[in-house]
């Protein structure tokens, strides 16, 4: 044996290593995800992890590592080590992500030329939102400040030193194309002429789903490569859990009930930070107070209501009032998912969290809001409407 006995094994999901612990009080650890087996895991399964002699095993994904061998960087089979050492080497991600340095200035120049206004003046939002998401984007890039309406462009723009995450700018992308129908999203019966783009199965866990196939602008195509989202005219497999965060209608995409959506629901409930739960324990709890203040304003504003016109609205009766609030609090729950949570992460650690766009009315966030809600107070169905 090379190494002290082991004591216990275990999976550390803040850090998201396994941590190995010996009689003599040393510690060794490793990322889980590097290990051959564990890339595309939940953290249930990785959290499964079992000692067993001088080993490791994951009895439900039927794998298992030495523990001397990763103690010597060995995470796996030669092929396997060999293809992580080059994919390490040129910076990318299990989710294929490009390195920033090849799509920071398309993005850039992409929501600039296509955002309504223009770099002299600035950009409007105009409260759409696409473009609101895209002025955001501007600004996380460090080209612009934020104004009550959009955008103005700094002076002297600069990136910053933590960039926005990567799939959330490629999310800005698309809405801002599909927004400007700069991309169009087919049916499976549509046709037309060329600047086709996804004509394969892009969704292997979704049978029938064989035509994930767009028209696009070739200016669209071309930031879509540099972001990763595009391989030639094929969507590659970091594209696929992104466009979850547009759902086009035309393509029906049910994600809901793909094996890493059910999974990462048990993984956000499980592995809910205690910050989270306070705060989603919060908005469940409705007072008395609660329901006074919002009469009270409701009274004196009713939802921008004349005034004149609300003295001959009927009350509203406290049981209408509460469901009101809870209708409200469901948004607010929407926005813990939208700034914590990603799928293929689950719950960000605060660094991680202060790096990603609002994308609100994300429909992923969103199914995902739902559904934890549901698991979590099945007694409140309001909060998963």
């Amino acid at each position: 044996m090379l190494h002290p006995p082991p004591s216990r094994a275990r999976y550390d999901r803040r850090s998201g290593a396994i941590i190995f612990e010996f009689y003599n009080g040393s510690t060794f650890m490793v990322p889980a995800r590097s290990l051959e087996g564990l890339a595309d895991a939940s953290e249930r399964e990785i959290a499964g992890v079992e000692l067993i002699g001088e080993s490791v095993h994951w009895e439900s994904l039927n794998v298992d590592h030495k523990i001397a061998l990763l103690m010597n960087g060995i995470f796996g089979s030669p092929v396997f080590t060999s293809r992580l050492a080059r994919t390490t080497s040129e910076g990318l991600s299990g989710l294929e992500e490009p390195p920033s340095d090849e799509w920071v200035g398309p993005v850039i120049e992409f929501l600039s030329a296509n955002l309504p206004g223009d770099r002299e003046l600035g950009w409007e939002h105009h409260f759409v939102t696409a473009y609101q998401i895209g002025c955001e984007a501007l600004v996380a890039l460090g080209q612009a400040d934020e104004t009550t309406h959009g955008a103005v462009p700094r002076d002297n723009p600069a990136l910053p030193a933590i960039l926005p995450r990567w799939d959330d700018v490629a999310t800005a992308v698309i809405y801002l194309a599909a927004q400007n129908g700069l991309i169009t999203f087919l049916g499976c019966d549509d046709a037309g002429p060329a600047q086709r783009v996804g004509a394969r199965n892009q969704a292997p866990h979704q049978p029938g789903n064989e035509m994930w196939a767009a028209r696009a602008d070739p200016q669209v195509t071309s930031v879509l490569r540099s972001l990763g989202l595009l391989d030639g005219y094929e969507w590659t497999t970091a594209s696929e859990t992104v466009m979850w965060r547009d759902s086009p209608v035309e393509w029906q995409i049910d994600f809901t009930s793909d094996p890493r959506f059910i999974d990462a629901v048990n993984d956000a409930c499980e592995y809910m930070p205690d910050n989270i739960r306070e705060k989603i324990d919060r908005l469940t709890r409705i007072t008395e107070d609660d329901i006074a203040a919002h009469s009270s304003g409701v009274n004196q504003k009713d939802g921008g209501v004349p005034k004149q016109s609300v003295a001959r609205m009927p009350p509203k009766t406290p049981d209408e009032v509460r469901a009101t609030i809870y209708w409200i609090r469901s948004h607010d729950f929407d926005e813990l998912f939208y700034q914590f949570w990603r799928i293929g992460e689950g719950w960000l650690p605060a660094g991680e969290a202060k790096r990603t766009l609002e994308i609100f009315n994300d429909p992923l966030a969103i199914a995902m809001r739902r559904a934890v809600a549901t698991r979590l107070y099945p007694d409140l169905p309001r909060l998963a409407e």
